[in-house]
This record gives structure tokens, sequence and C-alpha cells, in this order.
């Protein structure tokens, strides 16, 4: 069999304009390997993330030489649960009649995303019938998440019915992507002991080096423009959820109210206005701690290198469940990352291996103020970890090594 007698569909909700980072990697991951020759056609849903671009597009559209297909469904703006439960459903059942019903001349490979929640087992069923292999993305891990965020009850019956669906779907996949060696144990344990965990290849998210460099707050109209330059910035940029616990971060910005240590959160989601009152009661919002929204996408190569120190957090329990893409992003920027984890987590392992910044545990606030002090007081460390960050970085987290990575995968 030659390469094109062989065609991919990618599966995913979110794709360009999307502006959630799944359907940031994904656009790229698309365009990486049709670049590469991979006969790639993407499958995807109407924009419909909270911050994107929500203006409905064409049905069949080319993305910098990818054809894109989107479903004619309604889609609703994800401005809560209840939406994305709507969505997520509709997307789904959709997908799987569309495969279902599908024709093709070539021999056909899906890949798709964990996301939505219960794609993974529509997409195993619909290629069980037609008899196609298929490539399981593990961005985030279910039922894991829902049972860790208390939406569903660990051990009940939509728990143990959902993990053995689940694990169907990691035992029949040709091939298992997953984030981190955390992640990686948490699926094998997952899949049960048939599994073969040889199957699960790591391969990380990534950043645009050219897009992200690291810049001076001196030189940066985004840190002029918000009074950043002359005081220890802290940035925190990207989704505000559940899963990630900035309230620690708040509550260690109430130990510097008094000096010349500043906040700035970046962002919106579902957890935003809890934070925001956290902030109001502690008396810090507006002076110790700034909340913007989402910078416009042109803005982020200012606003994401306008700070000295870089946030990444995850909620506890959250180990192997996902890995943060806004590391690669944090460490990009050529600053020391603050990591908000557990110490066996795979970002602060990442932190760690490469002395890229200091990694505090959730709900630590002594931690952080003493991490946050002694970076203040030492400029050389601050040098130091970024430049060992920025150098990590472009060795092993940028946008051409992981997709080359995917492209000899999917090749083999």
């Amino acid at each position: 069999m030659t390469d094109s007698d062989k065609e991919f569909l990618l599966i995913t909700e979110y794709f360009h304009p999307d502006t959630a980072s799944t359907g940031q990697l994904i656009t790229d991951l698309a365009v990486g390997l049709r670049d590469r020759g991979l006969d790639l056609r993407v499958l995807t849903s109407q924009p419909n993330y909270h911050s994107g671009d929500n203006e409905k597009q064409p049905q069949n559209t080319v993305h910098e030489g990818v054809p894109v297909k989107r479903i004619r469904a309604p889609q609703l703006r994800q401005s809560s649960l209840v939406r994305r439960l709507f969505n997520w459903g509709i997307f789904t059942v959709w997908m799987f009649f569309v495969l279902l019903i599908s024709q093709t001349d070539k021999e056909r490979e899906v890949v798709f995303v964990s996301n939505p929640p219960f794609l993974p087992v529509a997409m195993w069923l619909v290629c069980r019938i037609r008899g196609w292999d298929y490539t399981y993305i593990v961005h985030d891990l279910y039922p894991d998440q829902p049972v860790e965020l208390d939406y569903i009850v660990e051990n009940g019956v939509i728990d143990r019915v959902w993990h053995v669906m689940n694990r169907r779907a990691f035992l029949a996949a040709k091939h298992i992507v997953a984030l981190g060696p955390v992640m990686k144990e948490r699926i094998s344990r997952n899949a049960g002991p048939k599994f073969d965990e040889s199957k699960v290849k790591i391969i990380h998210n990534w950043e645009d080096e050219e897009f992200i460099q690291p810049m001076e707050k001196e030189d940066n109209w985004f840190s002029e423009e918000h009074g950043l330059v002359d005081q220890f910035t802290i940035l925190y940029s990207g989704n505000i959820a559940d899963f990630h616990d900035l309230e620690t971060l708040v509550e260690a910005a109430a130990e510097f109210e008094d000096e010349d240590v500043g906040f700035l959160i970046i962002g919106e989601g579902d957890n935003k206005s809890n934070i925001v009152s956290l902030a109001e009661e502690l008396d810090i919002k507006g002076d110790t701690v700034e909340f913007l929204p989402y910078q416009p996408w042109d803005d982020l190569p200012y606003s994401l290198t306008s700070a000295d120190v870089s946030v990444v957090t995850v909620k506890e329990g959250f180990e192997g469940i996902c890995v943060s893409s806004k590391l690669y992003t944090a460490m990009a920027t050529g600053e020391p990352v603050l990591t908000i984890a557990q110490p066996d987590d795979d970002e602060s392992r990442i932190v760690e291996q490469f002395d890229a910044g200091i990694h505090v545990s959730q709900g630590d606030v002594d931690g952080i103020v003493d991490a946050i002090e002694r970076w203040k007081s030492t400029p050389e460390l601050v040098e130091k970890q970024g430049k060992n960050a920025r150098e990590a970085f472009e060795e092993n987290f940028t946008v051409d090594e992981s997709i080359d990575d995917y492209y000899q995968m999917l090749t083999e």
C-alpha cells in the first residue's frame, strides 16, 4: 500500500478559528501533517468556544491546505455547563452517523481527541462497525476528570459504565497518545491488565517558537501599557476553570499587598467570578491583583511575555488526567515557571527536570510566597531559570518536534 492509498480523518470539536487550546493545537497538527504529505481531512463543529470567533463558518472550507468540513447541527456558545453538554451530545451523535454512512475508496484511519468526553466511545463503536483503525489522542482523561470535579460519583453506575466503555476504546486503538509519563501510567491502569501499553506513545503538546519569543519588559508595549515594568509581576493567562487552582495564587497575593509585587490574571472561564470574588474579599482586586479578559490573538506574543514569572496551575487530584498546554507556552516566554501542582505531576516533573522554575503543591500559600520572595531578591535566579525554560522548550517542546513525532507514529 502507498501513502496515496490511505486517508486520515481528524475528528475534533475545536478547530480554527476557535481559540480553545485544543483548537489551536489540533489546527497546528492538521496543517503540519498535511504539509508532511499525509492525506488528511478535518471534520469539526461550528466555532462555539466562549473566547472564540462565534461567527458561523461555511460548511466546507480549506485552511492552509487542509480540507475542513463542519457539521450542520446547531451549536451554542459555551458559556455554561448545560450548553457544553448540549454541544457535546450533538457533536458526538452527528459524527457517529456521518462516519457510519460515509463512503471512501481508500483505506481509512480515524484520528480523534478525547474531547468531547463521549467522543472516544462513539469513535470506537463506529470504527469497529466499519473496520477502521483509529488513533486516540488523550488531552483529558475521562471519566476521571468529572469524578475529580464531583460531577459524577466515584464508583457510581455512570463512572463504572463509562470506565468499561473507555477501556474498550483503549484496547481496540491502534495508537494512543499520552501527553506525559504520568498520564501514560494512568491510561494503562484504566485500560486494565490485558492492555498493551507499548501502543501508548508520549507526545507532548507544544508552542510555536516563532510566535512566542522572550522579550524584556522594558521593550514590551503591553508591559508599559499595564504598568508592569517597575514591579515584579506574576502572570496567569488562560482558561479559569474549576480544575485550575487559582485560589492558592490569589491567597498568596494577599501577602504582597504592601510590596512592589503585582499579579495579573488574564482569561475567562466558569470559575472566574469566584476568583474575582475572592480577590475582592481579600481587598486586593485592582491593586495587587488585576484581571483582564482574553487578549486578541495578535497581542499574545506581548501579553504572555509581559511579566517576570508565568504561572501554570492544576487542581489536586488531576495527576495524569491532563497536562496543561500552558506549560509549554510559559517555557517559551523565557520566564521562570511557578507550577502549582503535586510533585509527581507531569508539569512539576518537567519544571524540576530542567530547573525551569519552582513547583509548589496546591494550597501551599507559604510556598508560593517563599518562591516569589526568592525570585524577587535573586534576579540572577530569575534569569537562569528563564533561560533554562526557553532552552528546554526549544529542545523538546516545539511545534515541529511534536508533529514530526505524530507523523512518524501514523506512518510507521
